[in-house]
């Protein structure tokens, strides 16, 4: 009784954990009390003693059972020690977003995760308090190995090793077509090639989520989230139903179905069958008083209410739910459904009705044993879920009482043993992978901490052309338990440092210039060091615009160096190397000392806590860019962060274009059309253009910053060729002039005659397209980008600081793009106040 006694503290640990991390206190203590008052009273009545004795005829078969838990969790990649398989993208993302926000998990869309959290919370909960993500692959580890360690114990305890071995090794009986597949073979070394490298899973209806019941291991490798609470419910069952017992068994098979609500909804459907099963024989419930089953009922009530208020909030899901019969096709469909049925139920049905006429097993265990098969029955005849998700959780306790049964078999006729040997091929090949490199097809290349900074959306980028996988774990904004049950933790804002660019290269600021780093709390200057270009004359990468500093920078500078792209086409490998050199000591030349904190006139500041570079490389020239900057980065001073620029399309194409080795992005979200085509309508800030790459910055693996343009220019363009840019040229100077009149071309001017306007010559017909980032557009960038980013600490950085490019913004006149009423607050320091 200690390891069933163990077992339902390791179900019921994750409820108290659930109920008081993420409901008011008012909703967490009445199941708390419920269900501590159970666990009292069931440990009294059984009697049971915790002080840790061991007969010595128990020593060699507990051990042997954690080692063989140790070795199972270990190659099954549990903790990330091992290749993963492609299901643990998703747990490692929910182990991530468990530890990184605060309880209950809310995103900045207002939504929260909503899944069945019981497997997660204890080890997300020891990693909160002890080492976050440092730690928190061990103690997954750990929880894990103790769930089945104590299921291997009480499976030895129900049959001995002749069951452990079974439930290692059991699969489902369609594992007979892979006779067919052999002889269907022209080539049988060609099929067995083909067996071991790739999984070899057969879905006899080819249909996503076709119908599949899996083998204990790939349960067990794929979700352990719902393997581990059924295994072990069913086996407290199936131990309460060989022996008899003072343990108030009226209350604990409903109490193992509330424990699998939280642990797995659609286990606890597959388990509900079994119970009632149990109960009719044990004749616990249904000879009760009408007393005792109003207790039962509140009781059930008490645990079961918050799990229910919790997944009422679940947004709603497209799935694929019916008749299995209405999915099928072609008359095919229809042979394949049956013979599906034949094998996974009449090989089992056929073994157990042996086994009752030969009297191995009891008419009261035959009864149980088909109870099982006709749960499966009923899983193959209706289909929940995009993936079958019903048929493949739902059927785990049958399967496990099934596999109990099939252990009580005696296996005399050679039929048997060649079904189940076949039965095993499946299993044993997943054991022998875990031996090799590629234990599965399908590997997950992300461990835990690398899911940082991101949210449980970016679970959508692994399934780009699947229905919207997101969705089955996001509640809705406004659900009933956030606005009623939920504790009022709002989400943490961001840490927002505010920047400017300066991208002159002579550093002196003006007073207009100072007085708005003061005035909007400015914290950090991005400022442009030098230009690396090719020069043709002497073939090598020369610096090119050098800044010089006048005025001494009043606050916290980050050293940028701009590299054109064709500098890396024409650079030969050896020049990489020996260029990361002359950037490093470039910038070392030209940096002023000291560089002073605002408001101090003693303490420097370091200009080279980061240095960033800014280069639009292209893929040809990928390989050579990313080993500029680990080189660089090898040439800094120890401590020093290097970070790179990022365009939107090396956000959206990332997995084509690459991720530069360094330890920040800044998503420069402007110059995002081709400024070159006279029928581009805005360059600089396209919101239509912009809508195309948006959706993907939350997926980029780097943590992000962002800077935005609060510049504009014309762009001119002559016998539709561009012919350079006139930087600060508004609509409304154009409009105002003679020189112009208005084209069809959108926010374009056509000049009317020859002669010289605004300091530029012009020929008739030259064509000016103005280019402005309205505030309006600016701030829906921001909105947008504030949700997207993903990281919450973020450089928040406008380009660039330019008293002409401000005064464009200065509040007398730009009232034209403020909302009516509001033109009086300073546009900037609205766009500084949105991003949060």
């Amino acid at each position: 009784m200690k390891t069933i006694a163990l077992i339902l503290l390791y179900l019921s640990l994750p409820l108290f954990i659930f109920w008081w991390g993420w409901f008011e206190w008012w909703v967490a203590l009445p199941p708390t009390l419920a269900l501590g008052y159970f666990l009292f009273t069931f440990y009294k009545s059984s009697e049971i003693s915790f002080r840790l004795t061991f007969e010595s005829k128990e020593i060699t078969p507990l051990f042997a059972c954690l080692l063989l838990a140790l070795f199972w969790t270990y190659s099954a990649g549990v903790g990330g020690f091992r290749p993963q398989h492609f299901d643990y993208y998703k747990h490692n993302l929910i182990f991530n977003n468990l530890v990184r926000y605060d309880w209950p998990v809310r995103y900045v869309d207002g939504s929260y995760l909503c899944y069945y959290h019981a497997y997660y919370l204890p080890p997300a909960l020891l990693a909160r308090w002890v080492g976050g993500m440092s730690y928190v692959h061990y103690f997954i580890f750990g929880w894990t190995w103790l769930g089945l360690g104590l299921l291997f114990m009480l499976l030895y305890r129900l049959n001995g090793w002749k069951l452990v071995f079974l439930f290692l090794f059991f699969n489902s009986p369609e594992a007979i077509l892979l006779i067919y597949d052999a002889f269907k073979s022209s080539n049988f070394l060609h099929f067995l090639n083909d067996f071991w490298h790739n999984d070899h899973t057969i879905e006899l209806i080819k249909s996503p989520g076709g119908l599949l019941f899996h083998s204990h291991v790939d349960t067990f490798v794929a979700t352990p989230q719902h393997a581990l609470p059924a295994w072990l419910s069913t086996a407290v069952l199936l131990t309460f139903w060989k022996k008899q017992s003072k343990a108030p068994l009226t209350f604990l098979p409903f109490a193992l179905v509330v424990f699998l609500l939280y642990w797995s909804p659609l286990a606890a459907v597959g388990f509900l069958g079994l119970v009632f099963y149990f109960t009719l024989v044990k004749k616990t419930l249904f000879l009760s008083s009408f007393s005792n089953i109003f207790r039962l009922s509140f009781f059930v009530a008490l645990l079961s209410y918050p799990a229910l208020i919790f997944y009422a909030g679940h947004i709603p899901l497209n799935e694929v739910n019916g008749w299995w019969w209405s999915f099928l096709n072609t008359p095919k469909d229809t042979v394949f459904l049956v013979v599906f049925i034949v094998l996974e139920i009449g090989v089992w049905a056929t073994m157990i009705g042996m086994g009752c006429k030969n009297q191995t097993i009891s008419k009261r265990d035959f009864g149980l044993l088909l109870c099982s098969l006709l749960i499966l029955l009923g899983l193959t005849l209706y289909r929940y879920g995009h993936f079958n998700d019903l048929a493949r959780r739902a059927s785990l306790p049958a399967l496990m009482v099934i596999c109990w049964g099939i252990s009580t078999l005696a296996f005399k006729k050679p039929w048997m043993i060649v079904t189940l040997v076949l039965c095993a091929v499946l299993p044993l090949k997943q054991h022998l992978r875990w031996f090799s490199s590629q234990p599965y097809s399908g590997i997950a290349d992300k461990k835990i901490k690398d899911f940082t900074p991101y949210s449980i959306h970016y679970l959508s980028k692994y399934h780009p052309d699947s229905f919207d996988v997101t969705a089955q774990y996001l509640g809705k904004v406004d659900a009933s338990y956030l606005r009623y049950f939920a504790p009022n933790v709002p989400p943490k804002p961001k840490v927002v440092t505010r920047a400017f660019y300066y991208w002159k290269s002579t550093f002196q600021l003006t007073d207009y210039e100072k007085k708005a780093l003061r005035r909007y709390d400015i914290q950090r200057l991005y400022v442009k060091f030098f230009d690396v270009d090719w020069d043709v004359s002497t073939r090598q990468a020369v610096p090119k615009a050098a800044i010089r500093f006048i005025d001494n920078p009043p606050l916290e500078v980050i050293p940028t160096v701009f590299i054109t792209n064709r500098t890396l086409e024409k650079l030969s490998w050896g020049g990489v190397d020996e260029l990361s050199k002359k950037i490093a000591e470039k910038i070392q030349n030209l940096t002023p000392l000291p560089f002073l904190k605002q408001g101090e006139s003693k303490q420097p500041i370091s200009s080279r806590d980061e240095i960033q570079i800014d280069c639009d490389w292209s893929l040809a020239t990928r390989a050579k860019y990313f080993r500029l900057l680990t080189q660089l980065k090898k040439n800094l001073p120890a401590g020093t962060r290097l970070s790179a620029t990022i365009r939107l399309h090396q956000i959206k194409f990332y997995r084509t274009t690459g991720v530069p080795p360094v330890e920040r992005g800044m998503l420069m979200y402007y110059n995002m059309d081709d400024w070159k085509n006279p029928k581009t309508e805005n360059s600089i800030l396209d919101l239509k253009v912009a809508g195309r790459y948006a959706d993907y910055v939350s997926a980029y693996p780097l943590p992000l910053d962002l800077v935005l343009p609060v510049f504009g220019w014309a762009v001119v363009y002559r016998n539709g060729r561009f012919l350079r840019f006139a930087n600060h040229l508004t609509h409304r100077q154009l409009q105002n002039s003679s020189f112009f009149k208005k084209s069809t071309l959108p926010n374009a001017y056509t000049v009317l005659q020859n002669g010289t306007i605004f300091g530029i010559p012009v020929r008739r017909g030259d064509l000016f397209r103005v280019e402005e980032s309205t505030l309006e557009n600016l701030k829906i960038s921001t909105q947008t980008l504030a949700q997207e980013i993903q990281n919450r600490k973020v450089t928040f950085a406008l380009y660039h600081l330019d008293s002409l490019n401000l005064t464009y913004y200065a509040v007398p006149t730009t009232r034209v793009f403020l909302p009516q009423g509001k033109g009086v607050q300073d546009p900037i320091q609205q766009l500084f106040q949105t991003f949060r």
